[in-house]
């Protein structure tokens, strides 16, 4: 396999763990989110970047306010040049993977990345992170989750057929330094937490309860998936600061910019964005917006 073409498959993927950060909001069917207050109103619908065939069809109440949206919103573009090799640059920490972990950790790590045929050559430079991340990626492709059925993809595709405005909320440089965030020795403990956690079968199980949670719109089931995926990767402080609380931050200002400018906007990031204390629901809030979560039986 050429490498252009694994890195192309990788590249969207690999921004899946961006998804889950967690508090109860009320009880609803649909991670869905209405937000009004500014000149035109704001959906947020919270995505997941791999899923199967029988994610869709979507709810009819999420792809309604799709419909209305003369903007579509998300936090980058996987499809863009440029990507696949921001993720898969040199390691600038000036660290060599191989040397940091065992002989029988990277022979762990080769076993569990296999069915990408990733070059070895390009697995050395891969900061720990990433590598997790790879690691992550390849154990949800195993069990048929795959970035053909991503959510945000699947809007990405339809708003360019549509002639939807598309706004990026986020660089790829800005989501690389998040992804890399914490220290190098920090970062080497999760990802030989993930990889046992692969082995043992915890992964896999938190992967699926991920996805049923996404599909009943159960964001207090996802606070509890968010602590134990937490557990399995030791996320550091530093880690979850730059992951989700600066990203929130920095998305939600974005996102209250567009509900001041008079075009409704469809929103699509990932569904940890929007749960929690720190969420983008709840920094909107505090703005001044009004914010809810809607029901699929809500009418547009």
């Amino acid at each position: 396999m050429r490498l252009g073409s694994w890195r192309r498959r990788l590249c969207g993927g690999l921004l899946l763990l961006a998804l889950f950060c967690a508090m109860p909001w009320a009880r609803a069917d649909v991670l869905l989110w209405e937000v009004t207050g500014g000149s035109a109103p704001v959906w947020l619908f919270g995505s997941v970047h791999l899923c199967r065939a029988d994610c869709f069809p979507l709810p009819r109440a999420v792809e309604a306010r799709f419909s209305k949206a003369a903007v579509l919103a998300i936090e980058l573009d996987p499809t863009q040049p440029g990507v696949a090799a921001a993720l898969f640059q040199n390691d600038e920490s000036g660290g060599d993977l191989r040397s940091d972990l065992s002989e029988a950790e990277w022979d762990r790590l080769r076993r569990q990345l296999q069915a990408l045929e990733v070059p070895e050559s390009a697995m050395e430079n891969l900061t720990p992170n990433i590598a997790s991340l790879m690691v992550t990626f390849a154990a949800a492709q195993r069990v048929g989750l795959l970035p053909l059925y991503g959510t945000d993809l699947h809007f990405l595709g339809r708003a360019k057929r549509g002639g939807k405005r598309l706004v990026e909320l986020e660089t790829v440089e800005q989501q690389v330094r998040a992804l890399n965030a914490g220290s190098r020795a920090d970062s080497l403990n999760g990802l030989r937490a993930v990889m046992a956690a692969v082995d043992d079968g915890s992964l896999n199980e938190m992967l699926e309860e991920m996805v049923a949670a996404w599909q009943t719109g159960d964001a207090e089931r996802l606070e509890e998936i968010l602590q134990k995926a937490e557990q399995i990767s030791a996320s550091s402080e530093s880690f979850t600061e730059a992951m989700y609380a600066q990203r929130n931050r920095a998305m939600s200002e974005s996102i209250a910019r567009l509900a001041r400018k008079g075009e409704p906007a469809f929103v699509v990031v990932g569904s940890g964005h929007l749960v929690g204390r720190d969420s983008i629901p709840a920094l909107l809030a505090r703005q001044g917006f009004k914010v809810r979560q809607l029901e699929t039986s809500a009418r547009p």
